[in-house]
């Protein structure tokens, strides 16, 4: 799937698709992450980027994440930090490849994404798989 039709897909348009990273609409936010980034915590996967990404000066000052910035403060302060995600699979820097809108269906029915560190200042931030008691 292509980038702007994952978050599409998810009900979020993406205004400026050649440098945002995430996606805003009334009742959510959707970010998006790099498989090639990705680890697991407890059998779940999780993402940190002072862990998994690239160096902060790689990305640090371009305009998704400024963007990003203000979509994580939004996700903090009206949702909990419950998030969205696309999950691209290319090589960070280079191309998106394809990209696969995570979707709480079938298996991952008990399951959504959640920011649970984040630092205004420079964009850093932590989210998690996590599992609905059910």
């Amino acid at each position: 799937m292509q980038f702007v039709e994952a978050f599409n897909d998810l009900g979020y348009d993406v205004p400026n698709h050649r440098q945002a990273w995430s996606a805003e609409k009334s009742d959510g936010i959707c970010i998006t992450l790099w498989k090639a980034e990705m680890g697991k915590r407890d059998g779940l996967m999780w993402m940190d980027t002072r862990v998994h990404a690239d160096s902060w000066e790689d990305w640090g000052n371009k305009p998704g994440n400024k963007w990003r910035i203000g979509h994580l403060r939004r996700a903090l302060g009206e949702f909990g930090g419950k998030v969205d995600v696309v999950i691209v699979s290319g090589k960070p820097g280079e191309s998106y490849g394809t990209a696969q809108p995570w979707k709480a269906e079938g298996m991952r029915a008990h399951t959504y994404w959640q920011v649970s560190n984040f630092e205004e200042t420079t964009g850093h931030f932590e989210v998690s798989l996590q599992q609905n008691a059910s």
